[in-house]
């Protein structure tokens, strides 16, 4: 129907019509954009050792975003949020991979010349740390100038790495010499080395940035390390545990059991076990989301996904990953 249908609609009348029109779909756009912004969430980043990929999951809606290319047998994740980050070692490319959190792709491939599994980043973001699987150093990489790296000693196959609350200071679990070496960040000298459990794994840092726990493989056991004075304490998990996670009031250890296809809940005061949740085959990564409260756990042996309820801890769903998920560090990006 033409406009010609409508004698009075006069030219003028049209041209303030057409502008309140345009007006009006610029503000609707503006608020769905807003409103979509608004409902990003936290993501989890997934690494997928069998498929040389990591799945992006929107830890809210529970829906797999992004599955992302990056290099061969992706393991660990170390995430930088003010740098819109996210950097994946990769085990067989001897890589680390860079993927732009924004656009969700890889924008670059650091070669580093090991078999890097464990990374973690410094706290201002200026530093990687990524561990040599097949040796018994650590590699140092300039964010900034990825060419520029530097190597220093650890214990034997250096695996999960952290980097302590005020920035001074590397923790690395040391699986073939069951011991965690203290690094100075800036000099990159070893200030101490820390005798643990059997197979120290996977490290994670307490909310309040006081405590490192290490879960020990063999052992069946979480280390509890005093950041400080490196005191140590001892908590027993299920069978072959290989991640923890801390809830945000330091109440709940959260350990997967990568034998036993579970994850214990561990009350950390009393160090004793009050539930164990079933969960997919040989559980690795897992990290706890504040914004939902909520546990990820990546199950590897059976390509999928567990999600947690931490208020009635169970799992309410289960979403399929590539082939051989691990996401080995801490692999969630919080939104801002």
């Amino acid at each position: 129907m033409s406009l010609n249908c409508f004698p009075s609609f006069t030219c003028h009348n049209v041209a303030v019509y057409q502008t309140l029109l345009c007006r009006f779909a610029l503000a609707l756009s503006l608020a769905m954009a807003c409103s979509a912004e608004s409902l990003a969430g936290n993501l989890a980043y997934i690494t997928n050792q069998g498929s040389n990929s990591v799945s992006v999951i929107d830890i809210a809606s529970k829906q797999v975003t992004h599955t992302i290319a990056v290099g061969k047998a992706p393991v660990g994740v170390a995430i930088a949020s003010k740098q819109q980050r996210v950097y994946i070692s990769n085990a067989n490319s001897q890589t680390i991979s860079v993927i732009n959190s924004r656009s969700q792709q890889t924008i670059q491939e650091i070669p580093v010349k090991i078999q890097a599994v464990g990374i973690a980043l410094s706290r201002d973001e200026k530093t990687l740390f990524v561990a040599d699987w097949g040796g018994a150093q650590v590699i140092a990489v300039d964010t900034a100038h990825p060419q520029n790296q530097k190597a220093f000693k650890a214990g034997k196959t250096p695996s999960g790495m952290l980097v302590s609350a005020d920035n001074k200071k590397l923790f690395i679990a040391n699986r073939d010499s069951d011991d965690v070496t203290v690094v100075d960040t800036r000099t990159l000298q070893t200030i101490a080395q820390i005798k643990v459990g059997i197979h120290p794994f996977a490290l994670t840092l307490s909310p309040d940035g006081k405590t490192v726990f290490v879960v020990n493989v063999v052992s069946n056991s979480l280390t509890l390390l005093d950041t400080e004075s490196y005191h140590t304490s001892t908590i027993k998990t299920g069978q072959h545990p290989y991640g923890v996670a801390i809830s945000p009031d330091s109440r709940w250890a959260y350990v997967s059991n990568n034998h036993a296809e579970s994850v214990s809940v561990i009350d950390i005061a009393s160090g004793k076990t009050v539930k164990t949740i079933e969960v997919g085959e040989f559980p690795e990564g897992i990290a706890y989301d504040k914004a939902t409260q909520q546990v990820i756990v990546a199950n590897w042996g059976s390509d999928t996904v567990s999600i947690i309820d931490a208020n009635t801890n169970t799992v309410t769903n289960t979403i399929d990953s590539p082939k051989l998920c691990r996401s080995f560090g801490q692999f969630i990006l919080e939104a801002r």
